[in-house]
């Protein structure tokens, strides 16, 4: 089941305090629903009279027993995220484990987990594509796959934020290229929680040093 409770949020906009739900633990099995909303972007919300909407920052724990996969969100700083690596290594959980800095990253990786994709080459995949743009400091995500049945391919669907983060437009890239780096790049290690571009810069540059 999911584990949610509720607190008062005062909205940004406003200044006026809201009573809001606040979901910190997702289990796919016992409660598809609150995936569903996690994934349409309807899960902790502060929906203000105001007219301004805000996603709340908390900590929120994703499990799907059926892909054996957990991931949690750990917004704030670096003791923060070591407490979650702690808790993690703590829980005595063996399935796949992924760290993630805020909802919309958590959003990402499931969407990979449903489209039988792996986060590390889509990760690499995003280098690329970004390196090609000449700029690798955009908000580049996934955002679905589309295949064709009884063909070979098919093509990665993206969303690319413009320099301030907003403005998305779509952008699409071969299959192909996943494809290609997943058999020529290394998997991250188990213990490796963080798969996200700073991993992908270091894991291109590996790949690029040991073809030279």
């Amino acid at each position: 089941m999911s584990i949610a409770g509720e607190l008062l949020v005062a909205c940004p906009g406003c200044g006026r305090r809201r009573k809001v739900t606040l979901v910190q633990s997702i289990n796919t099995l016992a409660d598809p629903e609150a995936k569903q909303r996690l994934v349409a972007g309807e899960l902790n919300l502060l929906a203000c009279s105001c007219g301004r909407t805000t996603q709340l920052a908390a900590n929120l724990l994703f499990h799907d027993p059926v892909a054996d996969y957990y991931a949690r969100v750990c917004p704030g700083d670096a003791r923060a995220l070591a407490d979650a690596v702690a808790v993690f290594r703590a829980s005595g959980a063996m399935g796949r484990q992924r760290l993630v800095p805020s909802q919309n990253a958590l959003v990402e990786k499931v969407k990979l987990l449903d489209a039988d994709l792996e986060d590390w080459v889509i990760e690499l995949v995003k280098v690329v594509l970004l390196s090609t743009l000449g700029d690798l400091e955009r908000v580049l995500l996934f955002d679905h796959v589309a295949r064709v049945d009884h063909e070979p391919g098919g093509t990665l669907h993206w969303l690319l934020f413009d320099a301030e983060g907003r403005a998305p437009r779509a952008l699409a890239s071969p299959l192909e290229g996943y494809t290609r780096l997943a058999a020529t790049a290394r998997p991250p290690a188990p213990s490796e929680l963080q798969i996200d571009r700073a991993w992908a810069v270091t894991a291109a540059q590996a790949l690029l040093a040991a073809g030279n």
